[in-house]
């Protein structure tokens, strides 16, 4: 899968964790390979990079400092205003809820390798983080690195005080997590079938500290002029919008075509200039996050893929997975565990 496949990030997180890992003596020219590190280099100059490059290089520095705690600390560290366009937005929204929209509309102007969704179960609500292109070595320090940043959003939002009820992420614990504990304050999930904070339900809604509603009107209309001049191609933003709008069962033709600035006819017209068309790509983008689930879900239930899939029920995602997988659940998980697995220690070899 080449770079424009895998969708651009604003090379500014890459400048951030460059001087970051400097500052705490890691050398990204030799934990990075060759390939790699000349991403580190490009973001000198360049305004995009690979979404990729940024996930993988994060694992590399963690991997060769054996620093399991360095996507957090590099989130503490960085400058929350000093990402690409979104991060100034963030804290002049009136609610959580809002802010997390508003992300979620415009998260492709920072990076595609990560969309989230709002899950919300009783009095619980979970902002969802999931990885959304190939990583060499895993992407856990990345996804705990965006995790970390929606922490402290919410404190800034909501108050320092504020405290999540649970951390969760989907990989194993490391031999220690003090950090983590330190920084989030709540029990912490591992092995959980989600990259996810969970908090109260009641806090969506309540009123940030610091709203600024001119501001954020102003920096939204700045937002949607940045969103026309989007450098990345018709196809990155489609598959974009498909994949954050699949669990609130919106990754529809009309709904698409509208966030894009196009009519249906429009999209389906310049799709097939393209070579593909909108049922492809809804297509590819729920194999993606299926292969997903299954290579990392502690416990894989044909009811919680049904929701990540957009569907309303558990039998049409067993007859998504029959038709355009050609496999069943049981069978899905083994195959890609097994992939996985390898495509770890050779990564992990590697490096």
């Amino acid at each position: 899968m080449n770079d424009a496949e895998n969708g651009l990030a604003h090379a500014s997180a890459m400048r951030q964790f460059s001087e970051f890992a400097e500052s705490i003596g890691i050398d990204l020219a030799k934990a990075c390979p060759g390939e790699l590190y000349r991403h580190v280099e490009q973001a000198r100059d360049a305004e995009w990079l690979p979404a990729a490059a940024h996930v993988d290089v994060l694992q590399a520095a963690a991997i060769a400092s054996a620093r399991w705690d360095l996507g957090v600390a590099f989130a503490m560290w960085c400058n929350l205003r000093g990402f690409g366009p979104v991060s100034r937005l963030w804290e002049h929204c009136s609610t959580l809820d809002e802010a997390s929209r508003l992300t979620r509309r415009y998260m492709h102007l920072e990076s595609a390798a990560v969309r989230s969704s709002m899950d919300v179960t009783g009095h619980e609500a979970a902002s969802r983080h999931v990885l959304m292109v190939p990583a060499r070595a895993g992407g856990s320090q990345f996804l705990e690195a965006t995790l970390t940043l929606q922490l402290r959003i919410t404190r800034l939002m909501l108050g320092e005080e504020w405290m999540p009820i649970r951390l969760e992420l989907a990989h194993a614990a490391p031999d220690s997590y003090r950090y983590h504990q330190t920084v989030f304050g709540c029990p912490i999930e591992f092995g959980a079938d989600r990259c996810a904070l969970v908090f109260r339900k009641s806090d969506l809604h309540r009123p940030s500290r610091r709203a600024d509603p001119d501001m954020r009107g102003t920096l939204e209309r700045q937002l949607a002029q940045a969103d026309r001049q989007w450098p990345g191609d018709l196809l990155q933003q489609v598959r974009y919008f498909v994949a954050s709008n699949l669990t609130e069962r919106r990754a529809n033709l009309p709904h698409v075509a509208g966030l894009a600035g196009l009519s249906t006819q429009s999209l389906q017209r310049r799709l097939a200039e393209r070579g593909t068309s909108f049922a492809i790509i809804l297509e590819d983008v729920r194999k993606q996050t299926a292969d997903e689930y299954f290579r990392t879900a502690r416990r894989p239930n044909l009811t919680e893929l049904s929701h990540l899939l957009g569907y309303t029920d558990a039998s049409a995602a067993s007859r998504f997975l029959r038709q355009h997988m050609a496999t069943g659940a049981r069978a899905l998980v083994r195959c890609t565990r097994t992939g996985a697995s390898r495509q770890l220690a050779a990564a992990g070899h590697a490096l």
